[in-house]
């Protein structure tokens, strides 16, 4: 599969604050990659670097396997932060302004604007729309001159159920057309429902790339034990089973590989001199299981 967009090493200060530390990136074609991190993780400065809205200190960015930029970025839409409407025009209206930039019939605008589900607007001003309203406006500018990648910063951020199931359906329908996204969000649960992929950050670098297929089989599920010694319960069933995949959170330990029989691990402990406080089957949470990464 291709490489869309590729970052090395890519690095940008803000003073003395390193906002993205050497940061490498892949998205491939076909690709919804979710990039996923807490306020102030680099996020958006990073999408600004592939969108040349903001200079790299170091580090090389690569778009569609080839290094002339101001070409490549053509092909690129874009919604960072907040759409910037003209709050005084209607949807159309604002569309037309922005053709300017990347060309388009009054046909290909109207055919745009219906595939968002603003087609029926008429002459309302875009300052009276609804926020989701505001931000399917904002992707059907950014599907302006047909682009092969969208990058979306927090494109539901703020909008209530049914308005996230809209952008949703939006996404996952260019999605199948060809169209590549890149995709920041907090809510990890919604961007679960379409991501392929994800790049984890925190404090400016990248914790982690991983695919969703790798990210449900982590939070398939787990057996729970509380005891009063983790890590001899850990060292205790390492023996029993060299090939046992667990994790230690304080005072509980959570195995993932398949056990057949839970009393046969309440049984070793307790004769290695464990105390066992509550011995439970769970599913990982895919909040958890990003928050767990996060704090890496």
């Amino acid at each position: 599969m291709s490489s869309i967009i590729e970052t090395k090493g890519i690095t940008k200060l803000y003073g003395k604050t390193r906002a993205v530390d050497e940061v490498s990136i892949n998205v491939n074609q076909g690709d919804i990659y979710g990039l996923i991190g807490k306020n102030g993780a680099g996020k958006t400065t990073l999408m600004k670097l592939l969108l040349g809205l903001a200079v790299p200190k170091s580090g090389t960015v690569k778009l569609f396997g080839g290094a002339d930029l101001s070409r490549s970025r053509k092909r690129i839409g874009s919604l960072i932060e907040a759409p910037a409407l003209y709050k005084n025009q209607t949807a159309f209206e604002n569309m037309k302004r922005f053709s300017y930039f990347a060309p388009a019939t009054d046909d290909e605008i109207k055919s745009i604007l219906t595939f968002v589900g603003l087609g029926n607007t008429g002459w309302k001003r875009a300052g009276q729309f609804s926020l989701g309203m505001k931000q399917r406006l904002g992707i059907a500018i950014a599907l302006l001159g047909r682009p092969d990648v969208l990058i979306l910063d927090e494109p539901v951020n703020g909008l209530d159920p049914a308005g996230i199931k809209e952008i949703r359906d939006v996404i996952l329908e260019l999605n199948s057309k060809g169209v590549t996204f890149l995709i920041s969000s907090h809510l990890l649960d919604e961007l679960g429902k379409i991501a392929t992929r994800y790049g984890i950050m925190a404090n400016g670098r990248l914790v982690e790339e991983i695919s969703a297929a790798q990210v449900e089989e982590e939070c398939r599920g787990c057996l729970k034990v509380v005891t009063d010694d983790s890590f001899k319960a850990f060292n205790t069933l390492a023996a029993w089973r060299r090939d046992i995949k667990a994790e230690v959170y304080g005072n509980e330990l959570q195995i993932k590989s398949p056990v057949e029989d839970s009393s046969v691990v309440a049984s070793l402990l307790v004769n290695a001199g464990v105390r066992v406080y509550e011995l439970k089957a769970e599913n990982v949470g895919l909040e958890n299981f990003f928050i767990e990464r996060l704090g890496r």
